[in-house]
């Protein structure tokens, strides 16, 4: 009875150690395929394309978003 016992407790152990894994091999699986960088949007990609000085207007826009906390809107769309 005692042999029984000491290889449940292995199976168990194994099998214990395998749900582990898995569990964080799915948790690092689902973190990454959710996960999106977007540094850049679309629209600011063609408008690049477009026009290179679209670039350095971008980055004034973003520049003052920093120091206001707000977006000049006008100043968006007319760029994008």
């Amino acid at each position: 009875m005692g042999n029984n016992k000491g290889t449940l407790d292995n199976i168990l152990g194994i099998l214990g150690l395998v749900s582990l894994v898995a569990i964080a091999y799915q948790a690092l699986k689902s973190i990454n395929s959710d996960t999106e960088t977007t540094v850049i949007s679309d629209d600011a990609l063609k408008a690049i394309k477009e026009d290179p000085n679209a670039a350095e207007k971008i980055r004034e826009a973003v520049d003052d978003y920093h120091d206001n906390g707000k977006w000049n809107e006008t100043k968006l769309e007319s760029i994008l």
